[in-house]
């Protein structure tokens, strides 16, 4: 009566031991295939640096942008993607804009002409630079794989205008030397003079004279009439 009782105690405990064996293989495989496709997005993205500068840098100008030779081999066409961030003039909204100024660079170079372009230009705004590689399968956002520090951008140099030929000042002729005012005709400054120096004169003697002559004629009169008087009172 005791063997059947064994039998089965044995066939319960054979069953335990594969099914624990069972549940850990699958686990281990389990790790281990986690395990390599971790490795395989950690191999792919590579990190570079820019090597230019980002100072003194003003509206409208070319930068030339040039980074480092990726560690990981070719990443094929890249594309540099600009942003601003907008700190506000009270500094408390800010706001953010994003834009893509190239795509399909190739090679470890590019100028941007016109900068910010196609960025507007904010007196105080904040500009940064991320280099992403164009086609990218392993998920949905693109690594970046060099990224520049926030640098501003200053107001743009305005050239001096240069003169052109209607502002300039007329040429005035030359004066005449001392030698050939002299030699013949009265210069323009000594005739004013001497016109000025006669003419006050007469001017004044032709009033003065007036009112002489009129006062006379006044005391013509009065005696005229002093006159008749008289003789009416004699006859």
């Amino acid at each position: 009566m005791r063997t059947p009782n064994l039998m089965g105690f044995l066939l319960i405990s054979v069953s335990v031991v594969l099914l624990v064996f069972v549940s850990t293989g699958s686990a281990a495989a389990a790790a281990t295939t986690t395990t390599t496709t971790t490795t395989t997005i950690t191999t792919t993205t590579t990190t570079a640096e820019f090597l230019n500068s980002f100072e003194d840098i003003t509206s409208g100008s070319s930068l030339a942008l040039q980074w480092e030779e990726f560690k990981g081999g070719n990443v094929g066409p890249l594309y540099l993607n600009a942003q601003v961030i907008d700190r506000g003039e009270d500094g408390g909204k800010v706001n953010a804009y994003r834009v893509n100024i190239t795509t399909g660079v190739t090679g470890s170079s590019f100028t941007w002409t016109g900068v910010p372009y196609p960025l507007r230009w904010i007196k105080n705004g904040l500009y940064q630079l991320e280099l992403k590689p164009s086609t990218w399968t392993e998920g949905e956002v693109a690594p970046v794989l060099a990224k520049s520090p926030f640098f501003t951008i200053g107001e743009p140099v305005v050239a001096p205008a240069s003169p052109s030929a209607s502002s300039s000042p007329p040429k005035l002729a030359d004066a005449p030397s001392g030698d050939q005012s002299s030699g013949g005709g009265v210069s323009k400054p000594l005739a004013i003079g001497l016109g000025v120096a006669i003419g006050v004169p007469s001017v004044a003697a032709l009033i003065v004279g007036s009112w002489y002559f009129r006062r006379r004629q006044q005391r013509r009169a009065v005696e005229k009439r002093r006159l008749k008087r008289s003789e009416f009172v004699i006859y």
